[in-house]
């Protein structure tokens, strides 16, 4: 069954601003409880949990092992990239971290610079997906991953194939899924910066890479420190 949340819903309409309110205001108290030493992983999941309750139950052509879009540019937040590199320190072993790392090197140092279109003529595909193209950190995946939302697979596959086109990309999306995603990625970095953490975000790779390579930025993220400008460039 379609549906959309009904607390945000007028004459038709899905309310983002009410939405974004709402969880700014939800997210508030968690980011201010500094007892707690996860407090920018629980506004994490709560940001993406929210989103997901606006647009539970409608139809999605993304499925595992269809990893057409998973070639374009993903920037997160500071927290979705300390939490994703915890979840990989977790679940791999010393072995395998050490070749997640390789990996995301190799990706970073031919990808960095490249924009959406440079990436899909040359295919280059995110290095978190595994062997058979499913996202390796499905659990954990950032929000702008989770605002994918084709509708039609073969639209998805046309329009992501590594060649150079005049005709724009086109592919049938749930806009209801990415507005819903945006504005918790919005009201998240709004929530975190508040709070006095650093609210900026990261390309995807640079950041998990960041944390996996120097575990101290987590506490200094968590403490409410800057994470050092030579990330960025």
């Amino acid at each position: 069954m379609v549906r959309c949340h009904p607390e945000y819903v007028h004459d038709g309409t899905w309310d983002a601003d009410a939405f974004s309110v709402d969880l700014a205001t939800e997210l508030r108290p968690v980011l201010t409880d500094m007892r707690d030493p996860s407090i920018l992983v629980r506004a994490v999941r709560i940001s993406a949990e929210r989103a997901e309750e606006v647009c539970a139950g409608r139809p999605m052509a993304c499925r595992a092992g269809c990893p057409s879009c998973c070639v374009l540019n993903v920037a997160v937040l500071l927290p979705e990239g300390m939490l994703v590199a915890d979840w990989l320190r977790q679940r791999l072993t010393s072995a395998g971290l050490s070749e997640m790392r390789e990996r995301l090197t190799a990706y970073r140092t031919r990808a960095r610079w490249m924009d959406d279109e440079e990436r899909i003529a040359k295919g280059v595909s995110c290095p978190l997906l595994d062997p058979a193209g499913s996202c390796s950190i499905h659990p954990v995946r950032p929000l702008v991953c989770r605002a994918a939302s084709s509708l039609d697979r073969e639209a998805c596959m046309q329009a992501f194939r590594p060649a150079f086109a005049d005709e724009p990309r086109l592919v049938p999306a749930d806009l209801l899924r990415r507005a819903a995603y945006d504005e918790a990625f919005r009201a998240l970095a709004r929530g975190v910066g508040e709070a006095g953490f650093d609210d900026r975000s990261i390309e995807l790779t640079t950041g998990i890479l960041a944390f996996l390579e120097e575990p101290e930025l987590k506490e200094l993220l968590c403490g409410g420190g800057r994470l050092p400008d030579t990330l960025w460039t």
